[in-house]
């Protein structure tokens, strides 16, 4: 599949706007296969990918900006960015970023950790007895979000809580399983972190979603246009089959 990268997401496709606009501001950070550096340090992925696409087809330019995700949320809560994709939906959320109506994917939130003890997690209740990483303000499912009772570390990204895990200062993560499964071929984390038999009931829609304060609701409209079309003709989920089909 043919990688989009940095510059692609700032050349004009086939405009469908009457003249040209400044680039909308996208935050986002690292989280495989979504967003990923390749070997020049350009961000790739689906997300990257989808936000090409997006461009070719409504004439709207992007620039991302890479920053830990609370950072991300605080910027569109402030009305410093424009926009972020790979968003869950949650009420707390809705009071400052309007989602696109549709999401483009869906994962799933699951719990990690070494081989015996993931064997042997398997009710929601022996989480009290773990010290379990989660990415700050990320939204994974209730109870896990609102319970006070556990013991719950939060760090900046994923790549932090596999390599606290790794090295014995988490006995569990939680994270999504089309992001965490596809982190785990990599061969450093390959036979020493797997995925716990405790699986949640719920799943996570991923949205692309704007800062309510910038007020953009004619680029709204245009993406949600495009973005339909685009679920409509297929695009999204072949191309997550060739990301999820390629080798480690």
């Amino acid at each position: 599949m043919k990688r989009s990268g940095w510059l692609g997401l700032c050349l004009l496709g086939a405009s469908v706007l009457a003249e040209p606009r400044p680039p909308l501001v996208v935050m986002t950070d690292i989280w495989p296969p979504f967003r990923m550096l390749n070997p020049q340090g350009e961000l790739v992925g689906l997300d990257i990918d989808l936000l090409d696409q997006l461009s070719q087809r409504t004439g709207l330019r992007f620039e991302v900006r890479r920053a830990p995700w609370a950072r991300g949320l605080a910027a569109l809560q402030q009305g410093k960015a424009d926009l972020m994709t790979g968003l869950a939906k949650t009420p707390e959320r809705e009071q400052y970023i309007e989602y696109l109506p549709r999401p483009y994917h869906a994962c799933s939130p699951r719990f990690y950790a070494a081989p015996v003890q993931a064997q042997y997690l398997r009710d929601y209740a022996q989480l009290a007895m773990l010290k379990i990483g989660y990415v700050l303000e990320s939204a994974y499912f209730e109870p896990f979000d609102s319970d006070a009772q556990l013991r719950k570390v939060a760090v900046n990204n994923e790549q932090q809580l596999l390599e606290m895990l790794m090295r014995g200062r988490l006995q569990a993560i939680i994270g999504t399983d089309c992001q965490v499964d596809y982190a785990l071929r990599d061969p450093r984390w390959h036979g020493h972190i797997v995925k716990a038999a405790l699986t949640p009931a719920a799943h996570t829609d991923l949205y692309i979603g704007f800062s309510r304060q910038r007020q953009r609701s004619s680029e709204y409209q245009l993406l949600s246009q495009a973005l339909s079309a685009l679920e409509q003709e297929g695009w999204v989920a072949a191309a997550m089959r060739a990301y999820q089909a390629e080798s480690p």
